[in-house]
C-alpha cells in the first residue's frame, strides 16, 4: 500500500469514527443504502461509540504509518 493511499483510507477512517461519534443520523442514512454490505443496525445503535472509537484508532494508525513512509526519519 503507497504511503498516500495510507494517508487517505486514515483520512476516511477519521471521518467515519467522528461520524458515529458525533452525527449518528448521517451514519445512519448511509447504513440504510449499504445495510446489505456492509454495516448492521445493532452495531450503530448498540455500539456506536465503540465503532467510532474503533474507526479513529484505525485513522490514527492509517495516518501514521502513511506520515512515516512519506517523511521517514534522518
Amino acid at each position: 500500500m503507497s504511503p498516500l493511499s495510507r494517508v487517505l483510507v486514515g483520512i476516511f477512517f477519521f471521518l467515519l469514527g467522528l461520524g458515529y461519534l458525533y452525527k449518528p443520523g448521517f451514519i445512519e442514512r448511509m447504513n440504510a443504502f449499504l445495510r446489505d454490505y456492509l454495516l448492521n443496525d445493532a452495531h450503530i445503535a448498540l455500539e456506536r461509540r465503540k465503532w467510532g472509537v474503533f474507526f479513529l484508532l484505525l485513522s490514527v494508525f492509517f495516518l501514521y504509518t502513511g506520515y512515516m513512509a512519506l517523511y521517514p526519519p534522518p
